[in-house]
């Protein structure tokens, strides 16, 4: 091969290897996010970690039901009590015989923590007050940021009883009215907790005591929310 040949061969040779070296790189790929990673720990079993990164998951969307679903099911192999809580909540939440609801409800049936009695609507038959038991009605009016008070549209309301005490197995919830008002229509008599959120900040939560008989009214207003009144305070 003649000199002049070699040399550019040579030339080329070196010339590719310049050419390979500039290539870009791929991009490197983009992080899973916590709800990626809860659903795959929770897959392999690895609960403790699943229930810590479903919960950094809800801190982004805290009414997510899925999410909700999957931090139940990790929790029931860690914290039955803690499950129970989030079993409730999706129950009430997720919408009526959708997967996540139905499964709820068994786990809670067979774990003994079945809300016997769910409230209904007002004006529905089972709506009927039965003799002895109690009324609580209101209205959720809350500002933002200072502004003025609106109704609370389609907010759900929990009136959940007391441990050791007779309304300890008592569960009631509903959504409020346009105008934000609702109705207990029918309410075994004792002390309740009335908050709109079972798990995570809720803008209200209060002690109620309800006497047989009585007919109760008690406004959710700003004056009493959490932010000026909190009866259940939670540990941080």
């Amino acid at each position: 091969m003649r000199p002049r040949a070699i040399a550019l061969i040579g030339l080329l040779a070196l010339s590719g290897v310049a050419c390979q070296s500039r290539v870009s790189p791929p991009p490197p790929r983009a992080e899973e996010g916590p709800a990626t990673r809860a659903r795959a720990a929770l897959e392999l079993q690895r609960y403790p970690e699943a229930a810590e990164l479903f919960q950094q998951a809800l801190e982004r969307t805290p009414e997510s039901v899925s999410l909700r679903y999957g931090l139940a099911v990790a929790l029931s192999y860690v914290d039955r009590a803690a499950a129970g809580r989030e079993f409730q909540w999706v129950l009430a939440t997720a919408r009526p015989g959708s997967p996540e609801a139905s499964e709820s409800r068994q786990w809670l049936a067979r774990a003994g923590l079945l809300p016997q009695r769910l409230s209904a609507p007002v004006g529905s038959t089972q709506a009927e007050r039965q003799v002895g038991h109690a009324v609580l009605t209101g209205r959720a009016l809350f500002a933002e940021n200072g502004g003025k008070a609106e109704p609370m549209r389609r907010l759900q309301l929990f009136l959940v009883g007391q441990p050791d005490s007779p309304t300890k197995e008592e569960r009631y919830n509903l959504r409020t009215a346009e105008d934000g008002s609702f109705t207990f229509p029918s309410v075994v008599p004792g002390s309740y907790m009335i908050t709109n959120r079972v798990a995570g900040q809720p803008i209200w939560r209060l002690r109620v005591e309800l006497q047989p008989g009585e007919e109760k009214q008690l406004d959710l207003m700003n004056d009493n929310s959490v932010a000026a009144r909190d009866d259940f305070p939670q540990p941080r």
